[in-house]
């Protein structure tokens, strides 16, 4: 009934009944319900007549804290200070009890008095624990973020296994987005905690953590070289920040850990590895390069020979080969020596099936822009039998599907994509509902077929970069064909041929003509995605692409493309989701 009543707000009748429980019994509990009651109630004598009372019955030097605030609420300020100071004065050689007295200060809002205590507690453990912790959450909490860093930090002098719980306390603490200040102090403090104790590993680790918080990855390489070679190791932290690096798109800074790798020599474990990993830096940093450079991936290509000389054609050099053909066939256009390469490949000793079907799939690509649709076909049938039920045999039945479509056989593509618009894989999926809803949507039944098959022939001939071809194919059908339903997507395909032509800006134009003159028609939200693509990540223009975006979740709510739209806008806009975990995930090391 007392606690009921305490509960309810009803101090009158809680008094009563803590009176009658604590005169039977005068436990702690029946104590904290009887003083609160008197304190809520304004009958501050009693109170002090019931903490001495308690006083007497117990040695808590927390009862000191209870008769500092009864005096406090009179009035009476210094005597409620002395008793305070009575209750730091009475602290026992307790870890718990340090803590629980300063949690009773931050209680009444008196953070001054939870430092001494924390201060008188370090003294009376004597190094066993520093109370760095709780003293860096306090002054944290007072805004004073250089002692907050400071004492962090010093926790780490005393057990080093604190560094993660450091860690994750500085990330609640600083917004590493935003507050400069504070990013500022922390680098500051630990530069100087890392020149001053050159012999300690820690606060160099904690230097490249906020490097790597902060994304600068080439300071954080600077450092990790350093103390790869003061501890003489391998080189395995550079490989878990290459994959960092190859994960945030820094290739180049990627390519540099690699290249240090290598250059300890083939006696290091993470040689091949190494050797491959540059070449893979190398490949991602040219290919999105724009303007591309013809010479340095030409110059990469033979880098890619020499080191496959080196290696060797195994299965640890499979993936390199994978790279050396779409180099050669997509970027240097050399479709016979990508032929070349991966048949070599297919002769190596693969270890699994599934890489095989890979290159095989590989191949049938390069096949198909060497216009052998019909080897490709065959290729890409074999993957779909060994792989029915897998995500192999999906990639090989849309490749069919495709084969199909640009041959003119429409009813079989079209039977083929609608197995493949329930595929477990999204990329699939959308792809041959994109494929199916363009075959649909100009092939009716009171039409001929000619207009399509003349622009799938087309379509065939961008993909073989034939684009004066393709072009002269797709005049074609605006001049024999006005006012077909195909011409929005002839505008599109336009636009594809010169975003691979690297002509951005005139992409944009086709896709803007859609838009104005077919926005209601099915390329509408591609030719809107596809804009604001380009603007944010080709042309530099993330506020454009941004109105983009938010226009396309506006008008096609529906839309393949509005979830991946909804993510780049957000991060445009500047959300930080989920923020409490990890925002940079390390590569598997090997």
């Amino acid at each position: 009934m007392a606690s009921y009543y305490l509960d309810s707000g009803d101090y009158e009748k809680a008094r009563l009944y803590y009176e009658k429980l604590y005169e039977k019994k005068p436990t702690s509990e029946y104590y904290e319900g009887l003083l609160l009651s008197y304190k809520e109630l304004g009958e501050f004598k009693e109170a002090e007549k019931l903490v001495k009372k308690q006083g007497k019955r117990s040695n808590s030097n927390t009862l000191f804290i209870d008769l500092g605030e009864v005096y406090e609420a009179q009035g009476e300020d210094a005597d409620a200070l002395k008793a305070y100071r009575e209750a730091i004065d009475a602290l026992p050689n307790s870890q718990g009890i340090v803590i629980r007295t300063a949690n009773e200060f931050i209680r009444l809002n008196k953070l001054e008095l939870a430092l001494e205590t924390y201060q008188e507690g370090k003294k009376l453990l004597e190094g066993r624990y520093p109370f760095s912790y709780e003293i860096a959450g306090l002054y944290g909490t007072m805004g004073d973020k250089e002692r907050m860093i400071a004492e962090y930090l010093d926790l780490l002098v005393y057990n080093e296994a604190y560094m993660q719980t450091i860690q994750n306390a500085l990330n609640r603490s600083i917004n590493f987005e935003e507050d400069d200040e504070g990013v500022e102090m922390l680098r500051t403090e630990l530069l100087r905690r890392v020149q001053k104790t050159p012999e300690s590993v820690i606060y160099a680790e904690m230097l490249i953590w906020l490097f790597l918080q902060d994304k600068e990855f080439n300071s954080a390489y600077i450092q990790l070289k350093a103390l790869d070679k003061r501890l003489s190791e391998d080189g395995q932290r550079l490989l878990q920040l290459a994959g960092l690096c190859t994960n945030n798109e820094e290739y180049g800074v990627a390519e540099k850990c690699y290249q240090y790798i290598a250059d300890k020599g083939k006696e290091n474990p993470y040689y091949n590895y190494a050797r491959t990993g540059v070449l893979k830096s190398k490949f991602q940093n040219l290919s999105t390069a724009f303007p591309p450079d013809t010479a340095a991936l030409k110059a990469l290509s033979t880098e890619y020979t020499s080191t496959l000389n080196e290696l060797g054609v195994g299965s640890e050099t499979i993936g390199l080969m994978r790279q050396k053909a779409l180099l050669e066939g997509y970027y240097l256009g050399d479709l016979e020596a990508a032929n070349i390469t991966l048949n070599d490949a297919l002769e190596a000793n693969i270890p699994t099936p599934s890489m095989r079907a890979e290159i095989k799939l590989d191949l049938a690509e390069i096949l198909i822009a060497k216009d052998y649709i019909w080897d490709a076909s065959l290729l890409a049938s074999q993957v779909d039998k060994d792989f029915k039920n897998d995500l192999l045999g999906s990639k090989a039945k849309f490749l069919n599907a495709r084969i199909s479509y640009y041959s003119g056989d429409f009813e079989w593509a079209q039977a083929q994509l609608d197995i493949l618009k329930g595929s477990t894989s999204k990329l699939i999926s959308n792809d041959a509902m994109e494929l199916s809803l363009l075959i649909s949507d100009n092939l009716n039944l009171d039409t001929i077929l000619d207009p399509m098959i003349m622009f799938s022939r087309a379509d065939l001939k961008s993909i073989q970069r034939d684009y004066k071809g393709a072009t002269a194919t797709l005049d074609s059908i605006i001049s024999e064909y006005p006012g077909h339903s195909l011409k929005d997507e002839i505008l599109m395909l336009e636009g594809r041929m010169a975003e691979s032509q690297y002509d951005y800006e005139l992409a944009i134009t086709f896709y803007e003509q859609v838009m104005t003159d077919h926005y209601f028609d099915i390329s509408a939200d591609n030719a809107l995605y596809r804009s604001a693509e380009l603007y944010e990540e080709k042309l530099g223009q993330p506020s454009k692409a941004a109105d983009l975006y938010k226009q396309l979740l506006v008008d096609f709510p529906g839309s393949l493309f509005a979830v991946e739209a909804r993510k780049r806008f957000r991060n445009i806009r500047g959300d930080e989701p989920n923020m409490a975990t990890p925002r940079i995930i390390p590569e598997k090391v090997p």
